[in-house]
């Protein structure tokens, strides 16, 4: 089971949408409800934290399209670096396996070269990782800068109504 933690509060911030929600995972994968972003403990196998967004009853669309393209790029990454990692954990035993079967140690040396050797070879399927993930973040600012300029006014109109007379209740 995923632990939780509240990162910060976000439904009270009138910017709320220009907060980072940093590295997180498929959200499904947790199924208690929340009252704030919450984050979880790494994954064992990708590293990265899940996030379990926080979804607000009064949420505009513009506010939903954004926090569903923030669970696109989370889901993309959490599949890139599962895949990229269990790629390397494979590629690093069968390499350990090599070197004792040739009657050699495993050291920080010997390893030293794999390491190489793996970034070189993962060179093209990193730089395409790359550039799909700055255009997935590229294509979220528009939708958050919208969201937000929805929280903008949303918040304006509920601080700057005033009571008028016959508003007000004498009951108290």
């Amino acid at each position: 089971m995923n632990s939780l933690r509240i990162i910060y509060s976000t439904h009270h911030l009138p910017l709320r949408t220009l907060v980072s929600r940093s590295i997180s995972t498929k959200t499904n994968d947790i199924s208690q409800p929340v009252t704030e972003d919450m984050i979880g403990t790494p994954d064992p196998i990708s590293n990265l934290r899940p996030v379990k967004y926080f979804i607000s009853p009064t949420e505009s669309t513009e506010e939903k399209e954004w926090r569903l393209l923030q669970q696109k790029v989370d889901d993309f990454n959490q599949t890139f670096w599962t895949n990229n990692n269990t790629m390397f954990s494979k590629a690093k035993e069968e390499y350990e396996q090599q070197l004792l079967a040739n009657g050699q140690e495993v050291t920080a040396e010997a390893l030293s070269v794999f390491y190489k050797d793996f970034l070189d070879k993962a060179y093209d399927r990193q730089m395409e990782y790359n550039k799909a993930w700055w255009k997935m973040n590229i294509s979220m600012l528009y939708p958050g800068f919208k969201a937000t300029i929805r929280n903008i006014k949303k918040l304006r109109v509920e601080t700057t109504r005033e009571t008028g007379f016959w508003d007000k209740s004498f009951d108290s």
